[in-house]
């Protein structure tokens, strides 16, 4: 990441039963110089992909799971902000595009992740959403915490 770049990604919020939401807790690059913050599996939009195209791929890069893009069904949610550095300083912007998959249960798969997917990925989990509306628990991007609390109601 340099200071002032635009990223934008597709994300896939993945859902249990149970409304539970899977999310890795990963690092920022290190130049960025932030704390690691809990975020769906998702990532860069590549040259000439659609985000539904690059959400499916991210999925499978990020879990294992192999899906169509039909179940990932509309886009659910747009986000777009600025992240601040670390060093006060620096900053870049960002969008985020939002689908989401229901599953019963799977087994992570991290045998396509990359080197530094290895690297900054700290753990994974599911969260049922009052935990993280209760806890203190950095989530990116902004606002995807109000936003799967009012998605889920």
């Amino acid at each position: 990441m340099q200071p002032g770049q635009h990223r934008e990604t597709a994300r896939v919020l993945l859902l249990d039963a149970q409304n539970r939401v899977f999310l890795l807790q990963t690092h920022f690059d290190p130049e960025v110089q932030l704390p690691p913050r809990w975020i769906t599996p998702g990532g860069g939009i590549d040259h000439g992909e659609t985000p539904r195209q690059a959400a499916k791929r991210e999925l499978f890069e990020e879990t294992g799971l192999s899906v169509s893009e039909d179940d990932l069904g509309v886009q659910i949610w747009r986000q777009e902000g600025v992240w601040h550095w670390g060093d006060n300083v620096n900053s870049h912007s960002y969008v985020d595009y939002f689908f989401a998959l229901k599953v019963e249960s799977f087994e992570l798969n991290d045998s396509a992740w990359t080197d530094d997917e290895r690297r900054d990925i700290l753990q994974t989990r599911w969260f049922a959403i009052e935990e993280l509306v209760a806890s203190d628990e950095s989530v990116g991007p902004h606002g995807l915490v109000d936003f799967l609390r009012n998605w889920l109601a």
